[in-house]
């Protein structure tokens, strides 16, 4: 079955306004998912340097909002051939009850803190998988033992996590 969203007549635009209150949605997030809908009607490849120039703002604030928005499910990010592709599907098949709504910008500015650097889209993908995997207190707890070690990966985020799950299975 075709999925409602994704038929001609439905007006992506109109439901992503009358919704963003109950998606809880800034409205810098708000704006920014209507662009990247927008560029992708008119398939328009969509870049940072694009984004940043749209919104007037430098790339690490366009980053915090995008992390925001992955954080919450509603934007994943990949690459093809061309560059980044944003999928925003996720934000018309929110289920309220799967999710936990919360403003993880906290823990975007703690993990980039102590990465030192503003976190790449594929950074900000596993960090998001590993929250909604772990929880968001054991991805702080692996947090912190990779700043202890100096390990500043996502990767051994990912490693502490499951060290800790199996050490908690045997």
């Amino acid at each position: 079955m075709k999925k409602l969203y994704k038929e001609s007549y439905f007006n992506r635009g109109n439901w992503i306004i009358e919704n963003f209150d109950r998606l809880n949605l800034s409205s810098e997030e708000t704006l920014l998912i209507l662009l990247i809908d927008l560029c992708k009607s008119n398939k328009r490849n969509i870049t940072y340097e694009y984004l940043s120039n749209k919104f007037h703002m430098d790339e690490k604030k366009i980053d915090k909002i995008i992390a925001s928005l992955v954080a919450k499910h509603y934007l994943k990010l990949s690459t093809n051939s061309r560059g980044l592709v944003f999928d925003i599907d996720g934000i018309f098949e929110f289920d309220p009850d799967r999710y936990e709504i919360s403003d993880n910008r906290d823990v975007y500015d703690l993990v980039s803190g102590i990465f030192g650097k503003p976190l790449s889209p594929g950074e900000l993908q596993k960090m998001s998988d590993l929250i909604n995997t772990y929880g968001q207190k054991k991805f702080i707890e692996a947090l912190r033992v990779s700043e202890a070690q100096r390990k500043f990966r996502m990767s051994y985020i990912e490693g502490v996590l499951r060290d800790e799950k199996q050490q908690g299975n045997n």
